[in-house]
């Protein structure tokens, strides 16, 4: 790919954010890297240094948090991370320990509960761990069940029972020695409210068919 205008610029930058590689230096400029990084993920290792501004490496970890990996030392403040853990919680593990403050690891579980590994012992409450379980889904539990990242203390029949009312997909995890009558019967709930919604929404959906314009 050949670009010697800013007009061939901009039309490839808005085609894929990627294409900012092949724009000569001299066309590269703050709006057109910053209409980059909201392209393409990891767009901003194609942004000269002295463009990479607070504001647009802002910007490109919102749209991709691991786009961290691409910002200068100095840009890494407590906001920038915090937006990064709002995309992919998995950044977590590359925020500095003195940054990880309650706020921060609540948002980073929220977005991925696994992310949880990755918050500092003293600031795994029980508050924060059943945000972790809530956010946790039945594709992601294989290899490692969430709960061997929850502090023993906190792992109470209690912690068991709220977590799985959160997420009945946690329930092959939990402790036989924990799996009780009213625990099981949360879940067959939970799951039976799944089921009525579902033939409910198709009834729904099946009833409207006569309705529809087409």
């Amino acid at each position: 790919m050949k670009i010697t205008t800013e007009k061939e610029a901009w039309e490839a930058v808005k085609e894929n954010g990627y294409a900012l590689q092949y724009v000569p230096e001299g066309l590269k400029n703050p709006e057109l890297c910053l209409e980059a990084v909201k392209k393409r993920e990891y767009a901003l290792q194609y942004v000269p240094e002295e463009l990479k501004t607070q504001e647009l490496c802002l910007e490109a970890v919102k749209y991709f948090g691991f786009a961290l990996e691409y910002v200068p030392e100095e840009l890494k403040t407590y906001e920038l991370y915090l937006e990064a853990v709002k995309d992919n919680g998995y950044v977590l593990e590359y925020v500095p320990e003195e940054l990880k403050t309650p706020e921060l690891c609540l948002e980073a579980v929220k977005e991925c509960g696994f992310a949880l590994r990755y918050v500092p012992e003293e600031l795994k409450t029980l508050e924060l761990c059943l945000e972790a379980a809530k956010y946790v889904h039945d594709y992601e539990l294989e290899p490692y069940p969430i709960f061997i990242h929850v502090p023993p203390k906190i792992k109470t029949y209690e912690f068991y029972l709220k977590a799985v009312k959160e997420n009945d997909d946690l329930f092959y995890y939990v402790p036989e020695e924990f799996k009780t009558p009213e625990l099981r019967l949360e879940v067959e709930r939970k799951r039976s409210g799944y089921k009525l919604k579902t033939e409910n929404f198709n009834n729904d959906t099946n009833n409207g068919d006569d309705d529809l314009p087409f």
